[in-house]
């Protein structure tokens, strides 16, 4: 397809994946678990849209329950995935790499993790329920996943045969929520540049996937089939070769707190650092079938968020605080009753700093996102510590984040200790209506909080006339 300007030409690549079998079925159940894609290179320069790169296929949720023929889950037992990953959450890592000198660009691990934030955080509830829903399967609530997981794909059963592993499930086509796909600049395929890219996506374990009461009981596990890699590409006739590329990569680290007042120290060696973002969950729910192991998990009744570099406050040069020390602790009748009515309605500040940091842009710039109080969604953040585990409640969508710069060239994290300092309550517990729920992180292993980091910063790859790349990251 050919555009209105001279001498660019305008195409698609549809690629399988390199390492598929002749059933085409990606899956730990048949021990399957790397989904490689590889983009060759061209010896013309040949520019690839990551922003519109779509990787398509089926989703089929099946149970090992020796009773159900045809291994279908049933549509009155309770299973579900998180409904801010959608199909992401069947995702462990992302791994880009340059084919030309098998060096990787970007590592997502933890992708589980970094979805749900993004989603959750940038998008809308509409644009969530339309688009992001047909995309990646993804819904405000977990609840709108349940429906999709037991159904197949036929409008009738008549004569089919056979009548079980012979039907699939879910048809989508997700984008990579990776930072160097969303650069908002073309990557350059050709010999002189990157020499074509290789993709591979590490899937999970099924007990990390679909989770719920039903899926626990009958071994619940999915499959992925029929995986199809589509980009648009650019040839551009006697353009001169790509001299450097400027790129945003998403770091990911990970670390435990157990503490009401939690000090998290890493050292990113990043010298470009735009964005930093944490979210949590209670650590005994990972692995664990029953529970949702992508739930953005509340850090039960903030008080206060420092962020620092070196020690030293930034980007802020005071602390966050919150009311909920003061309504919680002091205003109530009876201050030795640990029963909190009080929630995070006026935490504005820690909401508009997340805000910021996931949209890395300035507030106003905000186009849409699912937060909002006291909602039915999963977009509420006044949940208490375990709300929306099991998947037949609302969750919550906590994260925080911070914005180091939105123009420039980052934050210096190189050879700096970056750190935030987390104050919560250790005694706090949430009225839901329906009696007071633990809501703290007490020093027991039953409240510990499994953290997830990520930090998002810009690269820059100057290549040395077609012989070698230097990284500047």
């Amino acid at each position: 397809m050919n555009n209105n300007l001279a001498g660019i030409r305008k195409r698609f690549l549809q690629l399988h994946p390199t390492n598929q079998t002749s059933g085409g079925v990606f899956s730990p159940r048949n021990g399957l678990v790397l989904c490689k894609f590889e983009l060759s290179s061209s010896e013309v320069p040949l520019m690839m849209d990551g922003s519109s790169l779509r990787i398509a296929g089926q989703f089929t949720a099946r149970q090992q329950n020796n009773a159900v023929a045809d291994n279908q889950l049933a549509a009155t037992t309770l299973n579900y995935i998180d409904g801010f990953c959608g199909v992401n959450m069947a995702i462990e890592n992302i791994t880009i790499a340059s084919k030309k000198l098998n060096s990787n660009l970007e590592r997502i691990n933890n992708y589980h993790r970094l979805c749900p934030s993004i989603v959750s955080g940038k998008h809308g509830f509409k644009e969530t329920e339309t688009e992001i829903s047909a995309q990646g399967l993804q819904h405000n609530t977990n609840a709108l996943t349940r429906p999709g997981l037991c159904t197949y794909q036929q409008y009738s059963q008549v004569g089919a045969i056979p009548a079980g592993q012979g039907q699939r499930g879910q048809h989508f086509y997700m984008p990579l929520y990776s930072g160097i796909m969303n650069s908002g600049t073309d990557i350059d395929l050709s010999s002189a540049a990157f020499g074509g890219l290789t993709i591979e996506i590490l899937l999970r374990a099924s007990p990390n996937v679909v989770f719920g009461v039903g899926a626990a009981a009958n071994l619940a596990y999915y499959e992925l089939n029929d995986l199809v890699l589509t980009v648009p590409v650019y040839e551009i006739a006697n353009a001169p070769p790509t001299q450097a590329f400027s790129f945003n990569s998403w770091t990911s680290m990970f670390q435990t707190i157990n503490s009401s007042n939690s000090v998290l120290s890493l050292t990113p060696g990043l010298s470009k650092v735009t964005t930093c973002l944490i979210n949590s969950i209670t650590a005994t729910d990972l692995g664990n079938q029953l529970f949702n192991s992508s739930r953005l998990g509340s850090l039960g009744e903030i008080q206060q968020l420092r962020w620092s570099k070196n020690g030293a406050m930034l980007p802020l040069q005071y602390r966050l605080l919150s009311v909920n020390q003061q309504n919680n602790d002091v205003a109530k009748a009876n201050i030795n009753n640990p029963v909190s009515f009080q929630v995070y309605n006026l935490n504005a500040s820690f909401i508009r700093n997340y805000l910021e940091g996931i949209t890395t842009d300035r507030y106003n710039k905000v186009k849409g996102t699912n937060l909002a109080f006291n909602n039915w969604s999963g977009g509420a953040i006044n949940r208490f510590l375990n709300a929306g585990r099991t998947g037949d409640t609302p969750q919550s969508s906590d994260s925080n984040a911070i914005l180091y710069d939105a123009y420039g060239s980052g934050q210096n994290f190189s050879n700096m200790v970056w750190s935030v300092q987390l104050e919560t309550s250790a005694t706090n517990q949430l009225n839901t209506g329906a009696g007071a729920v633990p809501n703290n992180i007490d020093g027991q292993a039953a409240t510990a909080q499994a953290v997830s980091v990520f930090f998002l910063s810009k690269q820059t790859i100057v290549f040395a006339g077609g012989q070698g790349m230097d990284v500047v990251k």
